[in-house]
């Protein structure tokens, strides 16, 4: 016989699978700028030391995320539907059923998470023409050779697959700077950058006897292998930032649906907003922040604010107006959210027999 999903498994599924499409998106979108360009020009821009034309030429804009933008939505969207499906049945005060409905048309909780997309991709933009303005001038400062920074910035063609692979274009500036230094220190036999490599958790294992023979020997890795162990690590940093992207994209997506969703149903008076309250749920990371430990179990009214330790308030975890300090990478759950329905069906019903 099989078992009956509940609301939290069925959520639970959908937050992986729609995870799962955030990161296809985003890696989709770098690839779609990687596999446009072609190696000829970015050298010979680069050659000339022009680097507004190679930025240009890369084409990062908006538009680029396009589809990564609309999965956050849809994301969204698929919330809302999920968590007013699971909120329990209801008699009005004239014993009819109340009908829990997901409102489509809800204007001003759609354009929120449609700006909140927005803001996002335009962060995210900005920040890779920052960091690839970095490596143009930092390669023409250092007199690299022009087709190793191009190279650096896109990434070499996989024979395999006929796609890039590796490239800076996604990370981020500490990633990039990591990246630098495992380069330069395999390409100069730097022993500390050598041994640091091998304790970097994204790194390829399969490399590390290149690694340790140039440790014994008190040499350089050869260029050929450092190339692939840069390919590789460039690889695992992008997916493992997507992965991160991803996740905190998805709980921000799925927690502003469940509070719209219930907003909404205040709203039309299919609630009473003194009968919702909300409670602060425990996270399932095994690095749990303090400030959030310290919330676990708190209780409010629907409407007001969770005030943390440090003085930051918020609907709740994943509020996306919450500092990345708060936001990012947070495994703790939606807020959970209890209905008195004892205390709204007396109501009604004394409103309705005029007691």
């Amino acid at each position: 016989m099989l078992k009956r999903l509940t609301q939290r498994d069925l959520l639970l599924a959908l937050a992986s699978e729609r995870q799962a499409t955030l990161v296809e998106e985003w890696l989709a979108a770098l690839l779609s700028i990687k596999n446009g360009v072609t190696i000829k020009g970015l050298v010979a821009e680069i050659e000339r030391g022009n680097v507004e034309a190679v930025v240009r030429m890369l084409d990062m804009d908006a538009s680029r995320f396009a589809r990564f933008e609309r999965a956050i939505y849809d994301t969204w969207n698929q919330g809302g539907q999920a968590h007013v499906s699971g909120i329990p049945a209801l008699r009005a005060g004239d014993g009819n059923r109340v009908h829990f409905s997901w409102g489509v048309r809800n204007i001003a909780a759609e354009q929120a998470i449609r700006n909140h997309a927005a803001s996002l991709v335009d962060g995210l933009v900005a920040e890779q023409l920052t960091v690839t303005r970095m490596v143009l001038v930092d390669g023409l400062s250092r007199g690299q050779n022009p087709r190793q920074t191009a190279l650096q910035l896109v990434g070499p063609i996989n024979r395999a697959t006929g796609a890039r692979e590796g490239g800076i274009i996604g990370l981020s500036h500490p990633s990039v700077a990591t990246l630098n230094k495992i380069y330069m220190g395999l390409r100069t036999g730097d022993e500390q950058a050598m041994r640091d490599y091998l304790g970097y958790a994204l790194r390829d294992k399969r490399f590390d006897g290149n690694v340790k023979r140039a440790l014994e020997a008190g040499e350089a890795v050869p260029a050929g292998a450092v190339d692939r162990i840069t390919t590789a690590y460039t690889n695992r940093a992008l997916k493992y930032r997507a992965d991160n992207i991803a996740l905190t994209e998805t709980n921000v997506a799925l927690a502003q649906a469940k509070t719209d969703a219930f907003q909404q149903q205040i709203d039309a008076g299919k609630l009473d907003a003194q009968d919702v309250t909300k409670t602060w749920g425990v996270s399932v990371s095994k690095e749990k922040r303090e400030d959030h430990l310290a919330m676990v179990g708190q209780s409010i009214p629907f409407g007001e604010l969770f005030t943390l330790p440090d003085g930051t308030q918020c609907t709740g975890p994943h509020d996306p107006s919450l500092p990345a300090k708060h936001l990012v990478g947070c495994k703790c759950p939606p807020v959970e959210v209890s209905i008195d329905f004892t205390a709204q069906a007396l109501r009604k019903y004394r409103a309705r027999v005029g007691e």
